[in-house]
């Protein structure tokens, strides 16, 4: 293939550059007190998952209706005009 020392070398500069990034965030948590932990999620039954599922499948209809209406009456008002320019 002949890469050489080149990607080995380009491969060790990521792993310093990583271990650096780590380190700092480490250096700014112990300097600030602030732990970032992980968020727990809430725990839901299948019947609220549901609902939200049809909660945002109905927003996103509405959207969608509400898109399509102002593209259709965009469109005929530059056939509008169009129409009066030309003829």
């Amino acid at each position: 293939m002949g890469f050489g020392g080149s990607s080995s070398g380009a491969n060790v500069i990521f792993k310093n550059n990583r271990r650096q990034k780590k380190s700092k965030t480490e250096k700014f948590q112990k300097s600030t007190g602030s732990r970032i932990e992980g968020i727990m999620p809430e725990k839901i039954n299948k019947a609220q998952l549901l609902q939200i599922r049809k909660k945002i499948r109905m927003e996103n209809k509405k959207r969608q209706r509400k898109i399509i209406i102002f593209s259709a009456v965009i469109m005929v008002l530059f056939m509008i005009i169009f129409w009066k320019v030309m003829f």
